[in-house]
């Protein structure tokens, strides 16, 4: 049996760039993100704070959706990565030879921040099977894939290191066909808000981690199938 599943209520869809059309000119061409006319969008107070966060971004940028989503409170995606450093959930190490390695956003941080809005949320492990049931129940899933899942001219060569909203999933006798996210990064619109990646795509680029997130009850909103 062939079924497609949405969460039952509306996702926003927030970019981790202030001009989502500008992501194939900034992620792939270069372009120097303090030339985003809408950078002051972000809630960055220079063209260059928020140029630093552009490619740091996808955590927060999903943890607004997420929020927002469930009826959170409204803020900027430069106030949530300011409190998120805060909070040690965006992750750098140092080596002995004073040089810097950027892990990035700490699942568990992330996951703490929701719950302070009023929000259950979890950071675990979840089949690819899981996260169909998961959004069954309403939950919303972060997802933690590679950034090349967002952008069909590459190859997958990794798993993780981004991370995505899962909205929706397409089943067949309960197995996924194709997921249906909210990619911050996406280089093209059709592959950035409600973008469908097909299993090849989305399952290779998956690192098995998951942000849950959920409430009691819903806001009063359907998500269109």
């Amino acid at each position: 049996m062939l079924e497609t599943i949405f969460l039952p209520y509306l996702v926003p869809y927030y970019a981790q760039i202030a001009s989502p059309e500008l992501a194939a000119a900034i992620f792939i061409e270069g372009l120097d993100p303090v030339h985003d006319p809408l950078w002051a969008e972000s809630g960055a107070e220079s063209p260059q704070e928020y140029a630093y966060w552009v490619e740091r971004a996808c955590g927060v940028a999903c943890l607004k959706m997420g929020v927002e989503a469930l009826g959170g409170p409204r803020r900027t995606l430069i106030e949530w990565a300011r409190q998120g450093v805060e909070r040690g959930g965006y992750l750098i190490r140092r080596a002995p030879d004073g040089s810097q390695h950027e892990v990035g956003w700490i699942h568990r941080a992330l996951a703490e921040m929701a719950i302070e809005t009023g929000l259950s949320a979890e950071a675990r492990a979840a089949s690819l099977r899981e996260i169909g049931e998961f959004v069954r129940q309403g939950s919303l899933v972060i997802a933690s894939v590679s950034y090349e899942a967002g952008d069909d001219n590459v190859p997958i060569t990794k798993q993780g290191g981004h991370l995505m909203v899962v909205m929706g999933v397409e089943l067949q006798d309960g197995e996924p066909l194709a997921f249906y996210v909210n990619n911050p990064s996406g280089r093209r619109a059709n592959l950035q808000a409600g973008a469908r990646l097909p299993l090849g795509r989305f399952g290779p680029a998956y690192s098995g981690r998951v942000i849950l997130m959920r409430r009691e009850t819903y806001p009063d909103t359907a998500n269109p199938s």
